[in-house]
Formats: C-alpha cells, sequence, structure tokens
C-alpha cells in the first residue's frame, strides 16, 4: 500500500504539472494569437485612415479649385453651363458617389450628372474656420444610394461637397482583409456605419485617427482567429515538447554537473564538517564507538538536509576526495578519545562504487605510515548501490583487516543484494536499519527478520548493532532480543567534535 500510495502521488503530481504547463501554453498561445490580430487590425485600420487621409486632402484641393473657377465664373445657379462645367472639374472614380454644389438661396443639388432637390436632413459633423467640414449625406436612397460622408467648403456663392469616405468603400476595403470579420466606425463620437460587428472584446481593437474624427473598432474574423491560435499552440508545443524531451534525456549530466559544482566549492570552502554520534554498550551503558556523518553547512549558517545530496554525492567523481577528507579530518578530531580508548572505533561509510574507483586501502597504508591510527576506524559498506567488481570489495575488505580496520554491513535487509554480500563477503559486524528498529514496536510487528539476522550474526561469530533507537520501548525490546550495540536519538544525537568530547567525559 504504501508504494503504491507513493506512485499514485507521484503520478498525480506529474498530472497536476501537465496540466498546468497545457493550460499555460494555451493561455500563451492565446496572447500571442491576440497580440497578432491586434497589430494586423490596427494596421488595416491606419490603412483605411490613410486611404481616407487621401482622399481629403484631394478633395479640400479640388473644392478650392471649384471654388475659384465658379467665382471667375461668377456662377450663382445650377445652369446647363454650371453642370457642364463640374463635368470638367470633378470626375466620378472608382464608383464613388458623384460630387455637388448647393448655391445659396437655391435648394437644388447640383452636379456633374445634372440637378435634383436637395433632400432635407443632412448632417453637419465638423467645420473649421476656413469653411471646411465634414458632411454625412442626408439619405441613402440618394447621392448614388451610399451612405456617404463629403468634404464641404462653404463660402459666399455656396457649399461643395465631394465624397471622401463612402460605406461601400469601407466594405471593399474589409473584403480583402483576410483577419477582419467586422467594422464599427464612428465620427465625432457618434456612430456612422457597422458591418458584422457582434464585438468580441478579446478580439476586437479600437483606432482613434489621430487627425481626424473617424474612430474605428474592428472584429477579428473567427475562424482566422481560431486558426492563428491553433498555429500558435502548435508552434510553441512542438519545440517545447522537444526541448523537455532533450532536458529530460539529459537530466542525469545536468543534475552531476549541478551537483559536482556544488560539492567541490563546499570542499573548498570548507562547508563540510563532521558530526559523530555515539554507539552504546548497553551491558554497560558506556559509549563504545562513534559513527562519523557528513554535515554540510550553508552560507547563512543552516545545513543542507543529508538525505537531499547523499546519493548524488556517493555517485560523484569527488565522493573520493570526501571520504579521504572525512577519513583523514576523524583521526585528527577524535586521536584523544581514540587513543585514551574512551572509544574503540570511529566508523565511516563507504559504498561499493567508491571501492570500485579509489584505491582507499592505498591511502590509508600512507596515513599509518605517517604515524595516523589507522586501525582505530571502521568502515560501513552501505547497500544503497549495486555492487560491480566483488572482487576489489574482498580486496578492500583484506586490506583493512590487515590494516586493523573493522568493515560492518550497513543498512542490513533494505539495499542491494544484502545476502548475497553476507555470503560472498566477511564482514565484521551487521548494522540493523532504523527501518526495522521504527516497527519493533508497532501492534503488528513481528520481528523475525530481525531475528534471523541475529541468528546469521551468531553463526558468522560477528558483531551486531541496531541503529536509529527513538524510544525507551524500542531500546528495551532490542535488548530482549539481545542486541546491546545500540544507535540514535535516544541515546545522542550526532555531535560536532567539541561536544563529543564533553559528551564522553560525562558518560
Amino acid at each position: 500500500m504504501p508504494s503504491r500510495l507513493k506512485y499514485n502521488r507521484k503520478h498525480v503530481t506529474s498530472s497536476v504539472l501537465a496540466g498546468t504547463f497545457f493550460i499555460a501554453l494555451l493561455a500563451i498561445s492565446l496572447g500571442l494569437s491576440h497580440f497578432r490580430l491586434s497589430h494586423q487590425l490596427t494596421e488595416f485600420a491606419k490603412t483605411v485612415e490613410t486611404e481616407y487621409q487621401k482622399r481629403l486632402v484631394a478633395a479640400k484641393t479640388q473644392m478650392v479649385a471649384v471654388r475659384k473657377v465658379l467665382r471667375q465664373e461668377q456662377v450663382t445657379q445650377c445652369s446647363q453651363e454650371t453642370i457642364e462645367l463640374l463635368k470638367n472639374k470633378l470626375i466620378v472614380q472608382n464608383n464613388r458617389p458623384i460630387p455637388w454644389v448647393r448655391f445659396n438661396d437655391n435648394h437644388e443639388v447640383c452636379s456633374a450628372i445634372g440637378r435634383w432637390p436637395e433632400q432635407a436632413g443632412g448632417k453637419l459633423l465638423s467645420r473649421d474656420i476656413d469653411g471646411q467640414g465634414l458632411y454625412e449625406g442626408a439619405d441613402h436612397r440618394t447621392f448614388n444610394k451610399q451612405k456617404t460622408i463629403y468634404a464641404s467648403l462653404t463660402g459666399s456663392i455656396g457649399s461643395l461637397f465631394i465624397p471622401v469616405q463612402s460605406a461601400q468603400e469601407i466594405s471593399d476595403q474589409l473584403a480583402s482583409c483576410n483577419v477582419c470579420g467586422g467594422i464599427e466606425v464612428e465620427v465625432a463620437g457618434k456612430k456612422w456605419i457597422s458591418r458584422n460587428a457582434q464585438i468580441t472584446p478579446f478580439f476586437s481593437i479600437e483606432y482613434q485617427a489621430i487627425d481626424s474624427d473617424f474612430k474605428y473598432t474592428l472584429i477579428a474574423n473567427e475562424s482566422v482567429r481560431n486558426q492563428l491560435w491553433l498555429t500558435i499552440f502548435l508552434l510553441l508545443l512542438l519545440p517545447t515538447l522537444f526541448a523537455s524531451w532533450s532536458i529530460y534525456l539529459l537530466r542525469k549530466p545536468i543534475y552531476k554537473a549541478y551537483w559536482h559544482k556544488k560539492f567541490s566549492a563546499a570542499l573548498k570552502k570548507e562547508a563540510f564538517y563532521l558530526a559523530y554520534q555515539p554507539i552504546i554498550d548497553t551491558t554497560n551503558n558506556k559509549p563504545y564507538s562513534v559513527e562519523a556523518l557528513l554535515r554540510w553547512q550553508t552560507e547563512d549558517g543552516n545545513h543542507h538536509s543529508t538525505s537531499s545530496y547523499i546519493r548524488y554525492l556517493e555517485q560523484d567523481s569527488i565522493m573520493p576526495k570526501v571520504t579521504r577528507w572525512m577519513i583523514k579530518t576523524a583521526l585528527v578530531e577524535l586521536k584523544s578519545p581514540l587513543l585514551s580508548e574512551q572509544i574503540s572505533k570511529c566508523s565511516i561509510n563507504i559504498s561499493a562504487k567508491q571501492i570500485e574507483r579509489d584505491d582507499i586501502v592505498a591511502y590509508l597504508r600512507t596515513l599509518a605510515a605517517h604515524g595516523y591510527s589507522v586501525d582505530k576506524l571502521s568502515f560501513e559498506l552501505t547497500e544503497r548501490q549495486p555492487i560491480s567488481s566483488w572482487e576489489k570489495v574482498r580486496e578492500f575488505i583484506t586490506g583493512c583487516k590487515q590494516l586493523g580496520c573493522l568493515v560492518k554491513l550497513d543498512d542490513v535487509g533494505t539495499g542491494y543484494s544484502g545476502g548475497l554480500m553476507l555470503q560472498q563477503l566477511e564482514f565484521d559486524c551487521l548494522k540493523i536499519d532504523k527501518a526495522f528498529t521504527k516497527i519493533l514496536v508497532s501492534d503488528v510487528s513481528n520481528p523475525f527478520l530481525i531475528r534471523s539476522y541475529i541468528a546469521i550474526a551468531k553463526e558468522l561469530e560477528i558483531g551486531l548493532i541496531a541503529e536509529g533507537i527513538e524510544t525507551l520501548e524500542q531500546a528495551d525490546r532490542l535488548k530482549a532480543l539481545g542486541i546491546h550495540l545500540h544507535q540514535g536519538w535516544y541515546y545522542s544525537k550526532a555531535l560536532p567534535a567539541a561536544e563529543l568530547r564533553t559528551y564522553l567525559l560525562n558518560h
């Protein structure tokens, strides 16, 4: 059940992360598509406005020229000669509504194609001090049946009107815009035309012209909008998946390089130090030996959790260097307690991988040649990693025994090849893992495995140590089973060398 629960938690975590990533990618692609559409719609609005400004400039020039001609000819009414004159000066282009003139005191429209009565209801939109302005046609059924805005010029003779913008013109431009779905145009704050303007706020833009009273609201084409969103999503998804897969494949080298850099810096800055946890002989309640444990201090005075880095450290190429540092440091810091036999041995953890890639025995011989008491050391072979070279491990054990060092099997029953190690290698002691100690006092506990290790230790005539003891009940159960060497917080936490010396004096 615990393993299944652990798997389910990992599965849920992975699913949540994947879902969050997917939603984030959707949101990013949606935002990018909105940005792209906003840019394109804004550019279209600028194009519409630019075309309008060109027509407006041309219309103003033409109106000034016509007014000049009318004044020169002293035209004051819409005669046939006036119509012929307008034909020459006001040219109809691109099917836009025809231009026209309204003389003072004459309610007729005079144009290049004739004349007709002026329709009531025309609206003046704006006018400047020079008499130039904008005028909205009164009725869409007149003036070529288009909803039209005219540039106007008012003078002493009358008013001239030339079309500068029409609903048809905008509709034609809208048809050529593949990202546009609709448009709404306001002039001087009043709604003028609307084409397919079911506005979706997230996919519409507003553009207020700088040099005119026109305001454009443009709506994106829905199919183009969705297609662009999907395209951007796929463009983001595919390289992201590729990058994620590449990172996944490279995660081990990346982790390895990251941790190696941190371990090297810690060793160089002397951030590592040793703490020693006493092992108690419960037959006389005296310290029997200690285990040296690596501690890593952060720059702010806190400590890295050992479980967060130990598996990376054991696999790192710097581990042999760290192990050598631990050996030498322990022999220096505990020289007095070891030589005075306040404790018999100092244990140091070592993995099969370290033994296989570093000649620890040669280093021990070098230390012994320089007067270090290497015979006061014992090594605890951990089961966290499998053994690749049994021969090298045997050579290590033989070399240690020749120097007077002990070799223990650590974490019995929880790692790789525990039973095979007991058959293939000669140990001086077994250490019962704290996992067994923890469940020893549970209601469903049946310590048959511990009894089996006790029997093995007796058969091999080697010692037995229990670690992870935190309560008196655990200690009593272990003593009742015949295990008298205890290690754990119930007796003492791991102590720096100075505190350990004080502890030994008081015990």
